[in-house]
């Protein structure tokens, strides 16, 4: 008779303290739990994508103390190679195994909502129109191009926010973005930040995280 083993219940070992967790496989990735974490439910699951020549470290500082305040799991991904850019492929490829190993380690929701800037921003949406199924909403902050929508995704809420001092053209493709995700039946917001140029700003991370309550208060 064949062992169960491999299909009994995950062991959900990890606890809120010590939090953050900071891990290296299959890519260097940050893993924060709020203090009243525990495995007694499928939580929220935050992932904050960063932008050039950045790391995770700078998504966990910017959305550590939300995660504490929202009650929902964060996980901050180093994606970005010795130039400081990544290839869209090796992203997702570790983008994926760090899901799955999270997982593993905590209980989280099956769909997550995701939040990156600039080309963090311009990840996001690749993973989105490649992975439509695995997000439940995406906050884009100050991406520098945009993607073709995709119809599969259709179900997944859009905030767009962008400096109005941002380089022009980036501009204008926002504003044409959300235009083609209203025209294609998503749920789109544009917010443009008057006297803002490429930074996330305060307000960038409060809209961010309306938008969160927003999508999850519309959850069952």
């Amino acid at each position: 008779m064949g062992s169960l083993t491999s299909c009994s219940r995950p062991a959900y070992s990890l606890s809120p303290n010590p939090t953050p967790y900071v891990y290296n496989s299959p890519t260097e990735y940050y893993l924060y739990l709020p203090s009243h974490y525990v495995p007694d439910r499928d939580w929220p699951l935050f992932v904050g994508i960063h932008g050039f020549s950045g790391d995770g470290s700078e998504c966990l500082r910017m959305w550590q103390s939300y995660a504490e305040q929202e009650g929902f799991i964060l996980v901050c991904p180093s994606l970005g190679d010795k130039s400081g850019g990544w290839y869209v492929d090796q992203g997702e490829a570790n983008l994926h195994g760090i899901l799955r190993q999270v997982q593993k380690d905590c209980r989280v929701q099956k769909r997550f909502f995701l939040a990156g800037f600039s080309a963090g921003a311009e990840f996001a949406q690749a993973w989105i129109f490649d992975n439509p199924r695995t997000v439940t909403a995406a906050a884009v902050l100050s991406a520098g191009n945009y993607y073709e929508p995709v119809l599969a995704a259709q179900d997944i809420p859009f905030l767009v926010v962008i400096g109005d001092q941002d380089d022009p053209l980036s501009l204008e493709n926002a504003r044409m973005f959300t235009d083609r995700l209203k025209q294609d039946q998503f749920w789109a917001e544009l917010v443009i930040l008057p006297g803002v140029g490429h930074k996330v700003t305060q307000k960038a991370l409060e809209l961010t995280i309306s938008f969160f309550q927003q999508v999850y208060g519309r959850l069952p």
